[in-house]
């Protein structure tokens, strides 16, 4: 988990926070701290109000009010950083991106990429294995588990649009979470995948 959270770290320092303004920077974080960092997982449901008084004070000292923290929101939302979701009287529901996928950022780590070096992670079998064993068989989407029957590997950035057979862009990913997101980007496929994974919650729970 430290090695994690120093990745993320990087990730979020090198190549993320130039893209995000102080108050953006100050919401993702605390988004993050709340989700990944404190359960190991991206989803984090809490009232805007809540998100007021642990997001601090603004620059002169003055409380942070539920209109700017609406507004921060949605500029962390269309950077790719966040998905918002379902609200009900335990608050909204959001679903935080790691920096690593976060089309900016790997359109960034993509591109310092050495192009005549590049290693096929889709195609050879051996190193299909090496991204399963890394993601833990687990859906980078929907956080299910797979297994070598079911799982499949998608193309974070698609072939359609540039997207490398590298290991960076690669991700672990179940069957239904594939055929969503199949020649889309993430942005475009987020809210098909969020609906998607909050149908699986529903049914689960019945």
């Amino acid at each position: 988990m430290e090695e994690d959270i120093k990745s993320i770290i990087e990730q979020f320092v090198d190549y993320l926070l130039p893209e995000l303004t102080p108050y953006e920077t100050s919401l993702y974080l605390y988004l993050l701290r709340n989700s990944f960092i404190k359960n190991g997982a991206g989803e984090i449901r809490v009232g805007k109000r809540t998100i007021a008084i642990g997001y601090g004070k603004g620059s002169r000292g003055e409380k942070t009010n539920y209109a700017h923290v609406s507004k921060i929101l949605r500029m962390l939302e269309e950077k790719g950083c966040i998905k918002v979701g379902d609200a009900n009287r335990d608050g909204t529901l959001y679903i935080v991106s790691l920096p690593k996928d976060i089309l900016l950022v790997a359109e960034k780590i993509a591109s310092l990429l050495p192009q005549d070096t590049e290693e096929d992670y889709f195609n050879d079998p051996e190193k299909r294995r090496e991204i399963f064993e890394r993601d833990k068989w687990i859906c980078q989407y929907c956080g299910e588990k797979v297994s070598p029957e079911n799982a499949t590997l998608d193309h974070f950035i698609p072939q359609s649009k540039g997207g490398k057979h590298t290991k960076e862009n690669i991700r672990t990913c179940c069957l239904i979470c594939n055929g969503i997101k199949s020649g889309k980007t993430y942005e475009e496929a987020a809210p098909f995948l969020l609906k998607s994974i909050q149908e699986r919650k529903t049914r689960s729970h019945k």
